[in-house]
């Protein structure tokens, strides 16, 4: 029991202090915890800051500040994972009662110094960044600036060299001066301006980088739209035209060389009949004329039969159309359209052809006219202007007191080889004509009377017949031939069907016209004479060029002068076609005010071409033409201001009805409504029509062009149109065209325009197009001031329509133009609704920032694996 008492005695006094002990460390643990916490919220300060630093820093030219920097280095150490452990294991914190007290105080530290400071760096607006002022920030700045300016140098050189593409053109001097200094900027090196001590300094790389931002910014005037950077380069004579060199005309073409180039004759008329190659002869001397130095100017003009009906008229507006020609082949400077004084342009047309030693020469003249009334200078051998002209008529000729050259028929033997230079190889043999060939062939040569263009026509018709039965074949349709015309018709018959109404319909068009290839297609498209079902537009597109270069290729078609883009008819082809066709009633180009009279609207007609005329009005006393057979009316290009309400209640036929560019017109007649199997309406360019009858019975339309227009709602009906391919509208059209588009499942082309009165009215800042529109191929956007991004958000769009599976499956091409706020076309979340996009242009937008626009660093890649072209101008 003795034994006992002592050890009870031990632990009584050792409770105690096991108490304390107990009571310190479960002091010491709270500290520890507060500790932590307290680390803990000065870790998520700590991230709040370095946040808000990185994003600071994305500013170009900016560092952090020290004080935020060093902030940050002490909040990483202070928020360790293991600094009490380290703390203790370092004897920093040795006992409880001593651990608890430097933790407490470690603790109040990391809250009163460190972490209410780092308060300050969490406030809205608060800095965290200053201006970096180092030699490296600012050569990083000029390479960027560099790197700006090489792109803007790329942009001013395919927008120039776009503008060069006009005959006569050359870069102004603004334009080539700013083009040698932005070259000498992107060739600076800037690490030699630093080694070499050129720039020892960051001031001196920061004047350096001043003057490159001048540059820069300099060149921001010339992609604004509307600057134009060429002038007319006067030391150019003229262009060689296409042509290829005349057989058997070289003694004529010599004769007239010797005339131009000597003083005696001042007017040379080259004369003959249709086709026999005047106009050859006349390009061939043109061309010529263009190497000699006694000339500086060699100007054309074509004059064609539509002048002279003119001055038989003795209309003054035509005269003015003439004249146009003439200065714009002077480079004169011409007052608008409808305000030009037919007497000040004379003169200056005059003053102008005085000049040093010119030749005019007027291709296709008909009729006898007052040269002074034009301003063509009477030539009297001292004022330096020489004349040549063409024509079929030797009293003209001699009337305009002209030395007179007459091109013959060819010689047979020249005519044979012209023939078999054209028809090719597959008719010889051994150098020789086949003798089962050889007859057929002589009697076809013999038909075409010594006459070029039916030689020329004939022969590549011809080409690949390599049997005897297919030229005696040819022979018997030759047999029924009476003259040049009925020879080229040879040449037509040899067509496909497809082809030949295609080449008919070519001759709706004016005389001499320079057709757009483009336009030309996009009519046979409407006519149905290029469809197959499920074609696509593109493909149908392609189809009327393969067309296109088959006519030419026959000589019923040949490309204008110095364009490829655009395609001519010679007059006897011309003739030949409208001969072929006694349905089509065409008067195009012929200046009338009035329409052709009641009698002339036969009941037969299928197409009447009304096109390029002063058609003022549709008298209403005019009784309805009676043509249920007509399909096709051609009405563009006049100054039509009102049409009867009845004008087409006996038309029911119609399946064309262009009225385009009639501004004056300002209301369609309801009779319109009633043209059931129409399938093209346009009506683009009629700036001042406000009112257009219900669509609704127009189911088969399947192009519809309302673009540039003062029409203010949609037309009544427009959602029932569902065969529409395609659809012009204006700005404030397209406003309220949510609902109807949804109907519009096989559109294919989509042309959003405004006009200088609507671009105001178009309010949306994207196109939000939604709806099934699977078939759409071609989107083209003009004039759209509000337009900041084509395609918008895909969520806010799904919110009110989603989009449908395949929605932009079929997109190809996207236009958008002059569309001023646009900074970006789209998202890239879009890009998985167009990977059938082939071609973006993008043109005089002046604010675009990106093609493509990225909403965050962590999306996913997609492609757009068809893109072939990216036209920026």
């Amino acid at each position: 029991m003795d034994a006992i008492g002592p050890v009870t005695d031990t632990v009584k006094d050792v409770v105690p202090t096991v108490k304390k002990y107990v009571k310190y460390q479960i002091c010491y643990n709270d500290y520890v915890n507060k500790f932590k916490d307290m680390q803990t919220k000065l870790e998520r300060r700590r991230v709040d800051v370095a946040a808000e630093l990185r994003a600071q820093l994305v500013q170009p030219g900016k560092i952090a500040k020290q004080e935020v920097e060093a902030w940050l280095k002490v909040a990483e150490q202070e928020t360790a994972e293991n600094l009490v452990e380290d703390l203790i294991c370092k004897g920093g914190c040795f006992t409880y009662i001593c651990s608890s007290r430097k933790l407490d105080k470690r603790t109040q530290s990391l809250n009163e110094e460190i972490f209410k400071q780092g308060e300050k760096y969490t406030n809205a607006g608060e800095s965290l960044v200053v201006d970096d002022h180092s030699i490296e920030h600012y050569a990083t700045v000029f390479k960027e600036k560099q790197g700006q300016l090489k792109l803007r140098q790329q942009d001013i050189k395919a927008k120039l060299e776009t503008w060069l593409l006009q005959p006569g053109k050359m870069a102004s001097n603004e334009v080539k001066d700013w083009m040698e200094k932005a070259g000498q900027q992107i060739d600076i090196k800037v690490e030699d301006l630093i080694s070499q001590g050129e720039c020892s300094s960051p001031s001196d790389l920061r004047k350096k980088t001043k003057e490159l931002k001048q540059i820069l910014e300099q060149g921001k005037e010339f992609t604004n739209a509307g600057v134009i950077l060429v002038i007319d380069d006067h030391s150019i004579k003229g262009f060689p035209l296409p042509v290829e060199k005349c057989s058997g005309r070289d003694d004529i073409q010599e004769k007239i060389l010797e005339w131009l180039k000597g003083d005696k004759v001042t007017r040379i008329a080259v004369t003959g009949m249709g086709g026999v190659g005047k106009t050859t002869i006349r390009k061939n001397v043109h061309n010529q004329l263009l190497n000699e130095s006694k000339f500086n100017k060699v100007i054309w003009v074509k004059v064609s039969k539509d002048f002279d009906i003119i001055v038989q008229q003795k209309k003054k507006f035509h005269i003015l159309k003439f004249q146009r020609k003439i200065a714009s082949s002077l480079k004169l400077e011409q007052e608008p359209e409808g305000q030009e004084n037919e007497t000040k342009l004379a003169g200056l047309i005059s003053e102008k052809l005085r000049e040093g030693n010119s030749v005019l020469i007027l291709d296709d003249v008909w009729q006898l006219f007052c040269l002074e009334d034009v301003g063509i200078p009477i030539l009297d051998g001292n004022n330096g202007c020489k004349l040549v002209l063409t024509t079929r008529l030797q009293d003209v000729a001699r009337a305009m007191e002209c030395k007179v050259i007459p091109v013959n028929p060819l010689p047979l033997e020249e005519a044979l080889a012209l023939f078999l230079k054209k028809v090719g190889s597959d008719v010889l043999l051994d150098g020789r004509i086949k003798g089962d060939i050889k007859p057929f062939l002589e009697q076809i040569l013999q038909k075409c009377g010594g006459v070029p263009l039916a030689i020329v026509t004939v022969a590549k018709s011809m080409r690949g017949k390599m049997l005897a039965r297919h030229w005696k074949s040819a022979l018997s349709e030759f047999s029924k031939f009476e003259s040049i015309v009925d020879c080229l018709k040879f040449s037509y018959e040899c067509l496909e069907p497809q082809c030949q109404e295609c080449f008919l319909y070519c001759a709706l068009y004016p005389e001499d016209a320079e057709i757009k290839k483009e336009k030309l297609i996009e009519y046979w498209i409407e006519e149905g004479l290029i469809y197959k079902e499920g074609k696509t537009r593109e493909a149908m597109n392609w189809k009327g060029h393969d067309i296109v270069d088959k006519l030419v290729d026959n000589c019923l078609l040949e490309l204008a002068r110095g364009s490829e883009y655009r395609v001519s008819m010679h007059d006897l082809v011309r003739e030949m076609a409208l001969e072929i066709s006694p349905q089509f009633l065409v008067k195009a180009g012929m200046a009338l005010e009035k329409l052709p009279e009641e009698d002339e609207w036969r009941e037969d007609l299928l197409k009447v071409s009304l096109m390029k005329n002063h058609i003022t009005e549709i008298p209403s006393r005019m009784l309805p033409p009676k043509c249920a057979m007509l399909t096709t009316l051609l009405m563009s290009k006049n100054n039509i201001s009102t049409i009867p309400e009845a004008f087409f209640e006996h038309m029911l036929g119609l399946k064309i009805l262009d009225l385009s560019n009639n501004w004056q017109l300002r209301r369609l007649p309801s009779s319109v409504s009633k043209l059931k199997k129409l399938t093209t309406l346009l009506l683009l360019k009629c700036s001042s029509l406000r009112e257009v009858p219900s669509l609704s019975k127009l189911v088969g339309l399947k192009k519809l062009d309302l673009s540039w227009t003062s029409i203010e709602e949609l037309p009544q009906g427009l959602n029932m149109l569902t065969n529409l391919k395609y659809l012009g509208l204006g700005g404030r059209l397209y406003e309220t065209l949510d609902e109807p588009l949804q109907n519009l499942s096989k559109l294919q082309h989509l042309l959003v325009d405004a006009n200088l009165n609507d671009k105001a009215e178009f309010k949306r800042e994207t196109i939000g197009i939604w709806g099934k529109l699977q078939n759409l191929e071609k989107l083209a956007l003009r004039f759209l001031d509000n337009l900041n991004m084509v395609f918008g958000e895909v969520g806010a769009i799904a919110e009110s329509a989603p989009l449908l599976a395949g929605t932009f499956s079929s997109l190809q091409y996207i236009r958008v133009w002059r569309c001023n706020k646009i900074k970006k076309l789209f998202l890239v979340r879009w890009l998985g609704y167009l990977q059938k996009l082939q071609t973006i242009h993008v043109g005089d937008c002046e604010q675009l920032e990106e093609i493509i626009g990225s909403e965050s660093e962590e999306e996913e890649k997609v492609t757009l694996p068809k893109l072939e072209r990216l036209e920026l101008t």
